[in-house]
């Protein structure tokens, strides 16, 4: 059996929009020397790489959209379940007993998923939006499986290296690039 090339880091995630036209779905997958960002937007596929070598930074901000969306589904949940113990009405009773269903769903399911965040990936000519590690639990996950691949390509610093790179750049005199002169044009003589 041939081996797998690429291996799903996480499950797609739709990143904008409500109609199926405008939904943007996003997700991660891991080469053998780079991450693959994979955006599906109807018809079409956006594919960007980054190797492994060329990653700068992976950075994680936690937002509060986890919060908002508890508070809002779960005060949902409560308001129907109040009006399910208010109204006399057994038809009533069960409308609201089912919309209050509806809402408990998806405040569970911020629960079980838990606190959300903002990923960015960086290059040396990039800082791209990786909306798929979008979950703090699903992007410690993501960072633990690559972090060593990382390391592995592009070498590692041990504690005692770190501090004496720091001494060496501070050290190191501010050099000016060259300037270039066109060929054939006589040095100190504006082009």
């Amino acid at each position: 059996m041939a081996e797998k090339e690429y291996l799903k880091l996480t499950p797609p995630r739709r990143t904008a929009g409500f109609a199926i036209v405008s939904v943007t779905r996003s997700n991660l997958w891991l080469g053998k020397d780079h991450l693959l960002g994979i955006e599906t937007e109807g018809y079409t596929e956006k594919y960007k790489r980054f190797y492994f070598r060329d990653i700068q930074a992976i950075t994680l901000l936690r937002t509060n959209r986890a919060f908002v969306l508890g508070v809002v589904t779960g005060g949902m949940t409560a308001l129907f379940a109040l009006l399910v113990l208010a109204i006399d009405d057994v038809v009533g009773k069960w409308v609201f007993g089912i919309l209050g269903g509806i809402c408990a769903i998806p405040f569970l399911g911020n629960l079980i998923y838990g606190p959300t965040c903002k990923c960015e990936l960086r290059t040396a000519v990039q800082t791209e939006n990786v909306p798929s590690m979008s979950r703090v639990r699903r992007a410690r996950k993501v960072l633990n499986r690559i972090r060593p691949l990382i390391a592995e390509a592009q070498g590692q610093l041990t504690a005692e290296e770190i501090p004496s790179r720091f001494r060496e750049m501070i050290a190191a005199p501010a050099t000016e690039p060259p300037i270039m002169q066109p060929p054939g044009s006589a040095p100190g003589v504006p082009p």
